[in-house]
């Protein structure tokens, strides 16, 4: 870590210990969150998404969030390719004006994990409970293949959400190292908006999307929203203002991180669209 970054680390970690944590709702003009609101926003993604789910950890660790609720996983997150190293091979790019680097890539439906036998439990209402099982071999032959743990913390000091992710091998026991979690970063944005950063509650080196710009990317995009909501309302008196729910804060927040980080597939939400 660089003298600098080290100077703006120490710099936020005496911020946040000397102001209180945020309280005001005002997630629809300025794209922040409070503590309870990502709480409650957290848990609507794990109802919606059920393979998010909460992980707890110490009291004395973001004391300002219930103990079995400090940050949300999706483990086996898959990667089947790796990022571009050169704009030869670069999928179309855009930079937003967050700065952040813009990729499409496309979402491949696969396994958490590559397994020889995967077990297929079938049922219907003329089943019986006789234990008897269905075995459908898969494909593992997929050498490109690595899977990542996604984890969604509060930042107290950005005061929204922020992501950290640890990648694995295929077989999501072997992790890998740095270099190698680098390789699936798109070169333009490592160093700037994704950094190697440790967890701030596993403690352990992860791929971090740094969230300097996650408010005002979240408020933009609900202006946005809003803008194409009163068009399509201009001509409806009994139209209600626009507001956009704040429980649902981070299916907003997954859409468009996942942009930043292609080809890493962790936007799992359905019937949620950014226009």
């Amino acid at each position: 870590m660089s003298i600098r970054r080290s100077l703006y680390e120490g710099f936020k970690n005496v911020h946040n210990k000397l102001h209180n944590v945020k309280t005001t709702s005002d997630f629809q003009t300025t794209g922040r969150l409070t503590p309870k609101e990502f709480v409650e926003a957290g848990d609507e993604l794990v109802q919606k998404n059920p393979v998010w789910q909460w992980v707890g950890g110490p009291e004395s660790v973001q004391d300002y969030l219930p103990k079995e609720k400090k940050c949300i996983v999706y483990r086996g997150a898959p990667c089947t390719e790796r990022a571009p190293v050169d704009s030869t091979n670069a999928s179309p790019e855009a930079v937003d004006e967050d700065d952040f680097v813009l990729t499409e890539a496309t979402q491949v439906a696969l396994p958490a994990t590559a397994l020889e036998e995967e077990k297929v439990l079938t049922w219907d209402e003329d089943d019986d409970d006789s234990g008897e099982e269905d075995v459908v071999a898969t494909a593992t032959d997929n050498s490109n293949l690595r899977v990542y743990d996604v984890y969604i913390v509060y930042d107290k000091y950005y005061q929204t959400p922020r992501m950290y992710l640890v990648g694995y091998a295929s077989d999501h026991v072997t992790p890998l190292s740095m270099g190698q979690m680098k390789e699936d970063v798109y070169r333009s944005n490592y160093g700037k908006t994704v950094t190697i950063d440790p967890h701030p509650v596993l403690s352990i080196p992860c791929i971090s999307i740094h969230p300097c710009r996650h408010a005002e990317t979240m408020r933009s995009l609900m202006h946005r929203m809003q803008e194409n909501y009163n068009r399509e309302k201009a001509n409806d008196p009994n139209a209600e203002p626009f507001v956009f729910p704040t429980h649902l804060a981070l299916l907003l927040f997954l859409k468009f991180i996942s942009t930043v980080l292609p080809t890493i597939q962790y936007d799992v939400s359905s019937g949620f669209h950014l226009v």
